[in-house]
């Protein structure tokens, strides 16, 4: 019997590592599961990281791109602007020239000449977008408006322009040149 009992304890050995090892076994694997599960949230973590780093990166590419075509436009503008107000003196001398009474022929011929000059000269700058302040009976303002001159006349309206001394021009809204201007009352 001695023989028995000692199979027995062998098996009963036996068992127990068998137990031992299949508890062993799911420990590892719980274990390489946890590592596995901390390596996903890691990596999703990277990638949210990495995808928020992108769209900021786009988002700010994409504020360049307008701001520099805002600011290429505004270069544009401001350009056009400093240019046609050079021209302008030229443009107001012209109109002088016409404004000279002709009496024979041959001054004529020049003033239909200078006419035709002007004519161009106004459809260039319209082709620009640039405009003519209104200004003559029209009421005085001081964002389109450069007083020189304050007449009181009963018969003129309160602040209303009764003579203008010299042009103004706006490019789109922006003033190129205030119209020099007198004003009633």
């Amino acid at each position: 019997m001695t023989k028995n009992n000692e199979e027995i304890k062998e098996k009963e050995n036996g068992a127990e590592t068998e137990d031992t090892e299949t508890i062993s076994d799911e420990e590892a694997a719980r274990e390489a599961l946890a590592e596995a599960l901390a390596e996903t949230d890691k990596l999703k973590k990277e990638l949210a990281e990495k995808e928020d780093r992108y769209l900021r990166t786009l988002a700010e590419y994409d504020n360049f791109r307008k701001r520099s075509a805002s600011e290429k436009s505004a270069i544009y503008s401001d350009t056009t602007a400093e240019v046609v107000e050079k021209f302008l003196p030229v443009l107001d001398n012209l109109e002088r020239a016409v404004g000279c009474e002709t009496e024979n022929d041959t001054a004529k011929a020049i003033r239909d000449g200078v006419e035709m000059v002007i004519k161009s000269f106004r459809e260039t700058l319209e082709k620009l977008g640039v405009s003519e302040i209104e200004a003559e009976g029209k009421t005085f303002d001081p964002a389109l408006h450069h007083a020189v001159m304050k007449e009181e006349d009963p018969e003129k309206g309160e602040n209303e322009i009764t003579a203008v001394f010299q042009k103004g021009y706006m490019l789109g809204s922006k003033v190129i040149r205030y119209a020099m201007v007198k004003v009633a009352n």
